[in-house]
């Protein structure tokens, strides 16, 4: 056993510097003695070989290599102290192994690293991890024994369990132990005793959660990856894209017929909001409906390049005391212009990876996105039931208050009780009568459209009068109210491989200001939109419609011999008033056509590429755009000077390392703070030279004990 040589009768030990000798039941102190004789060549040079492998645990080897020196079994001489640089630095090098895989780990999570769509063998690295544990616990243990062995060795005495506290770093309980709290009431100066004490918690903490630690970021997780940024440009400017002003003149006159319109007109594909209405109308079983909110979220909307979402969202308003519209409803859907141009670079960076060896081709999923400075409409409509007695009736109408609008951005002098049973504000010039006289056939619906004024209709876009189907002189009539605007949010596009045909685009609303919801990481983001309508917070860029460019949203359908508006009011929702149709079909309508605004601008630049031998053709250079070193496209600034600039990132779902979240910033917290306890060593090691080879273990402080004079402190104690 180390620590005494037994040849009949114990011997104490002899040292060059000091030796440990029990004095009373609670110290432990530093006596001097005579030096030992000098310790032959290769004694001295097994006695290094053998304090680093006693270091790594490795005693059995020891008595191998005395053997085949020659040197016997008998126990060379050891010392309690020594003062050896060399031997210092070998006995710390345990640390070496754990050391250098923790700053691995942190490293290349910190770096971020992706690995690929799947990883096999994930359940050897949990042992890897549960061994890494083991060694990080065996080196904190050697970094405690060297703090006790400074304490000591500077002449101040210790409890005799604070002697042996690196043996019980795995015990959380050792923290609330006599033989911790002994060192509060020991005799050693405050500055020791605070040092001795914080460094047994630290190391106790970290025994207990380098391993989960270790485990959390050696083991890849599967999440989104940075896979490469650009900027784009589109040849209009943000005021022709997302006006604040929209009239008439700007739309080609073919959209006045349904069968004619293209993508630029306004009303193109209005047949979806017919889909709708058809499958919240009774498609769906009626045990769906209502309290489960399984009406549909969304229809498609197809455009030149891409597929779109209309999120149309009713009922918004539950609180039967609120003044609002209870049925009113809002709707969203990406601008079509953006969502092309995303389709187009989404598309490209998929070409982009036959041109590199870059891990990113082997992925679950690819996002395109644009987070800031996009916009898309947001709308919101609410409707109010009215009559119309006769022609002679010259009362004037009244529009609801935009729902959820500030107090401080109406008129109270304004806002009138009417026939609507909600807040309402009377239009200043518009009577009942003048509404009469809007064409088209009294069994059909027919619509007027509204300018509203600023004063005191602040925060409308238009009103909007639908006269219901009647065949008497009383006329039915429903006031809407349309608030429209654009708000800003990220888009997103997949271009997963598994993908075919456009790319249907996505988002999420973009709060930079941090005043509403917001998405932070691409699970969220691929997910579908979220609207809503908060003035005047957001949208952020109020629009003004006028009656010419409104009246494009209601062409005729010569086929069906009606208009657009009739044809979705008579498909609306079973069992619900008109006035809840319309609000579902005015905001659809609007959202839509305004996403169609600036649809004509296409992505511009000069694309960066290389030439694919293979393939025989050149294809965007995949290294340069996936490494994030600049943009792939190069546009002329002169000319590009006013055009919409948009960047868009790319992540791939997959297997990696990487910081991302507050439990893998935490892990990495903790195994830094390990590294930097063993540098700390390591210098000390280096610096002071002190190391000991005779008391690591329980047995061989029992042995000193044993080979200690007797002391009468102690006497009738126990363990």
């Amino acid at each position: 056993m180390d620590g005494a040589k037994f040849d009949g009768k114990p011997r104490i030990e002899e040292a060059e510097i000091a030796s440990i000798q029990w004095t009373s039941s609670w110290d432990a102190k530093v006596k001097p003695i005579p030096s030992a004789p000098k310790a032959t060549r290769v004694q001295k040079c097994a006695e290094y070989v053998s304090g680093s492998l006693r270091t790594l645990g490795l005693n059995v080897f020891v008595y191998a290599l005395q053997h085949f020196l020659g040197i016997g079994l008998d126990e060379i001489p050891k010392k309690a102290f020594r003062r050896d640089r060399v031997m210092a630095v070998g006995r710390a090098m345990i640390h070496f192994l754990p050391f250098i895989v923790a700053l691995v780990e942190v490293t290349i999570n910190w770096r971020g690293y992706y690995i690929g769509a799947n990883v096999d063998g994930l359940s050897y690295l949990q042992f890897a991890a549960k061994l890494h544990e083991m060694a990080m616990q065996s080196s904190l243990a050697v970094i405690v024994f060297a703090w006790m062995r400074h304490v000591v060795f500077n002449g101040d005495a210790l409890p005799i369990g604070a002697m042996l506290s690196g043996l019980h770093l795995t015990q959380i309980g050792y923290l609330w132990s006599m033989e911790l709290w002994g060192i509060a009431l020991s005799g050693i100066p405050l500055r020791r005793k605070l040092g001795a004490m914080t460094v047994i918690v630290i190391a106790v903490l970290l025994a207990s959660t380098v391993g989960p630690s270790s485990a959390i970021l050696m083991i890849p997780s599967l999440n989104y990856w940075p896979a490469g940024s650009t900027q784009i440009w589109m040849n209009t400017t943000a005021a022709d894209l997302w006006p604040s002003k929209l009239d008439g003149s700007v739309i080609p006159d073919y959209c006045s017929q349904a069968p004619n319109v293209s993508n630029v007109c306004p009303s193109s594909e209005w047949h979806a909001l017919s889909d709708y209405l058809s499958l919240a109308g009774g498609i769906l079983p009626p045990s769906f409906h209502g309290p489960y909110s399984m009406t549909p979220y969304s229809v498609r909307l197809t455009g030149q390049g891409s597929q779109r979402q209309l999120i149309i969202q009713h009922h918004i308003y539950h609180n039967q005391s609120a003044p609002y519209d209870r049925q009113a409803a809002q709707a969203t859907t990406q601008q079509g212009a953006v969502a092309d141009a995303l389709s187009a670079t989404s598309s490209l960076w998929a070409l982009a990876l036959q041109t590199s060896n870059s891990p990113f081709f082997d992925q679950r999923d690819a996002v395109q996105s644009i987070v800031a400075h996009n916009y898309q409409p947001y709308t919101l409509v609410s409707c109010g039931t009215d009559v119309i007695q006769d022609s002679t009736d010259d009362r004037p109408v009244a529009f609801p208050i935009p729902p959820g609008s500030s107090p401080e951005m109406l008129h109270a002098a304004d806002v009138s009780d009417s026939l609507l049973q909600m807040l309402a504000i009377l239009h200043p010039t518009l009577t009942r009568a003048e509404i009469l006289d809007t064409p088209g056939p009294k069994s059909d619906y027919r619509v007027k459209w509204v300018e509203l004024p600023a004063r005191p209709f602040n925060g409308s876009a238009i009103g909007v009068v639908v006269l219901q189907p009647t065949a008497n002189n009383t006329q039915g009539i429903l006031l809407c109210n349309v608030a429209a605007g654009w708000g800003s949010s990220s888009m997103n596009m997949s271009s997963s491989p598994a993908a075919s045909g456009t790319g249907l685009a996505s988002s999420s609303i973009y709060d930079p200001n941090g005043t509403l919801p917001q998405a932070n990481d691409y699970s969220q983001r691929v997910a579908e939109s979220v609207v809503t309508f908060d003035y005047p917070l957001f949208p952020q860029r109020p629009v003004n419609l006028s009656e010419s460019w409104a009246t494009y949203l209601n062409p005729t359908i010569p086929t069906m011999n009606t208009t657009v508006i009739n044809a979705l009011m008579n498909s609306k929702l079973a069992k619900e008033e008109d006035a809840t149709s319309a609000n579902i079909i005015l905001a659809g309508l609007v959202a839509n056509a305004l996403s169609r605004t600036g649809l004509g601008s296409q992505l511009q630049g000069e694309l960066r590429s290389v030439f694919n031998p293979t393939l025989n053709a050149s294809l965007p250079d995949g290294g340069y755009w996936f490494s994030g070193a600049g943009d792939v496209f190069t546009v002329d600034p002169a000319v590009s000077k006013d055009w919409v600039r948009l960047r868009v990132d790319t992540a791939v779902e997959g297997y990696g390392f990487g910081i991302d979240g507050i439990a893998t910033k935490l892990t990495a917290a903790v195994l830094v703070l390990y590294c930097t306890l063993v540098v700390a060593h390591l210098v000390y090691a280096a610096l002071s030279g002190i190391s000991s080879t005779s008391w690591d273990s329980v047995a061989e402080f029992l042995v000193l004990a044993v080979n200690s004079p007797p002391s009468i402190q102690v006497r009738n104690t126990c363990a």
